[in-house]
């Protein structure tokens, strides 16, 4: 009999635990449940994309020659079935079920499993401070917020912005919006950039960040600012 293993979560950790699955067992019916409309996206590789290192979204999609890793090509290339646009609702796991609603045409549905893998990813960590619904306020954790920034690059009205947090992402969006020409600052909860660096070794990323942006250390943010709905400037918890 055909084990079923079904994958919640379809960005990078689910299609990798989906075609280890299937090397594992060439009969298994796998199927990976997906929240957004692409599969598999380069997320490491969203603030080149809006840096303008390349041009072409796909990119981020696409194996290493160049085929968009979409529903039709896990169902050819893998047999795995990959459904987009759909968003697990409940898991019963009693019975080995999970609800599911799709977000285009609202059609429901239950789909029964003998495996389950959650494989969500993360949430992005937004500062518990009041302004967080203003316009003009973006994390950068999917590709829709890769567009977002993007279009701000290539549309070219915004002349300033803050990036909060000093990581990886942080620092390599604070390089991509500098190459757009935007006056940037980052600021950082701790002492320094790259929490995870000796503070020596971080003091010298903190210097060649300098020659691009403005860095505020040992500082974060008590409110965002708006006027009209739209986010106007940035409140730090200490001057």
């Amino acid at each position: 009999m055909k084990k079923h293993i079904l994958i919640i979560g379809g960005s990078a950790a689910g299609p990798k635990a989906a075609a280890k699955a299937r090397r594992m067992d060439e009969f298994a019916e796998i199927t990976i449940l997906q929240k957004s409309n692409e599969l598999s996206m380069a997320s490491c590789g969203y603030p080149y994309y809006v840096g303008g290192f390349f041009d072409d979204r796909n990119m981020l999609l696409s194996t290493p020659t160049g085929i968009v890793r979409d529903p039709k090509f896990y169902l050819s290339a893998k047999a795995i079935n990959a459904i987009v646009n759909t968003e697990a609702t409940s898991i019963d796991i009693v019975n080995k079920k999970v609800e599911y609603r799709n977000l285009i045409h609202e059609e429901t549905g239950t789909i029964s499993y003998d495996k389950l893998i959650i494989a969500t990813g993360a949430s992005p960590n937004i500062p518990p401070v009041e302004g967080t619904a203003l316009d003009g306020i973006t994390t950068l954790q999917s590709m829709k917020d890769a567009d977002f920034l993007r279009k701000i690059r290539d549309e070219n009205k915004i002349k300033k912005a803050v990036v909060i947090g000093g990581g990886l992402i942080g620092i390599e969006t604070t390089e991509a919006l500098h190459l757009a020409g935007i006056e940037t600052t980052i600021i950082e909860l701790l002492p320094q950039l790259f929490g995870f660096l000796d503070y020596e070794m971080a003091k010298l990323v903190e210097n060649y960040i300098k020659t691009k942006a403005n860095v505020i250390t040992k500082n974060g943010v008590a409110q965002f600012l708006g006027e009209n709905g739209k986010l106007k400037a940035v409140k730090l918890q200490r001057y």
